[in-house]
Order: structure tokens, then C-alpha cells, then sequence
């Protein structure tokens, strides 16, 4: 298995990752990714974008589990919350790019403290 922190944004960076539609989002990627056999190790995300740490299988190709969650998480959110399709204009929630890099063993436990815990890191003083 291969694991990777994997990150990306919102169109146009809107803040659109906020109360219901920011924990309907994670329950999306929870449900895709189990539906898909993608290992999703951890979530977390601010106003404008998020973070993935996902393990995939040999066979599994990092672009189609993006282009997967991206893909059915984006159709779903919008006809779920069908106002925000109408304001945002676009049939796409998430900006087309995305970042990711791959993650050795020792440092999963790492990366996945820092993707559950940036949010509360913004706020700490």
C-alpha cells in the first residue's frame, strides 16, 4: 500500500467549507472512499480547502481516486444543497488541480495529526 497527503481547493478558493456543507463534505469522502476500497487514514479542512491522508493499493492510481472523490463528492454536494449551485455559478466545487505527496510509514502518524488538527491550530494564540 502507498500513502499519500494529498490537498485542494474549493473553485475560485471560495469559502464554501463552512458548518453543514463542511461536515456533509467529510461524510461524502468517508462513504466514496469505503464504496471505492480507498483507505482514508484522515480528513481535515478549512475555509477554502482540504486535506487527505489516503492509502492506496498497488492497483489503485492516485489520479483516479482524486478525480473519483472530487468527482462524486462535487454532483452530491449540489443537489443536496441546490441554492449553493445557483450562487456559485459552475458545476464544479472543487478547483481542477490539487497537490500530493507521497508518505513513508513512520511519518503517517505525523502527517495525520497535523491534517486533524490545523483548524485548531489557526485559532490557537
Amino acid at each position: 500500500m502507498r500513502y499519500y497527503h494529498v490537498w485542494f481547493q474549493t473553485k475560485l478558493k471560495k469559502y464554501l467549507l463552512v458548518d453543514m456543507i463542511d461536515c456533509r463534505i467529510h461524510e461524502l469522502f468517508k462513504e466514496i472512499a469505503e464504496e471505492k476500497k480507498i483507505s482514508l487514514l484522515a480528513i481535515g479542512s478549512l475555509l477554502d480547502h482540504i486535506h487527505l491522508l489516503m492509502g492506496l493499493e498497488n492497483y489503485q492510481d492516485l489520479s483516479w481516486a482524486i478525480k473519483t472523490l472530487k468527482g462524486i463528492s462535487s454532483r452530491k454536494i449540489f443537489q443536496e444543497f441546490k441554492l449553493l449551485k445557483q450562487e456559485f455559478r459552475t458545476n464544479n466545487f472543487w478547483a481542477r488541480k490539487y497537490g500530493a505527496k507521497e508518505v513513508a510509514m513512520e511519518g503517517l502518524q505525523t502527517t495525520a495529526n497535523y491534517i486533524r488538527n490545523q483548524k485548531k491550530d489557526l485559532y490557537v494564540a
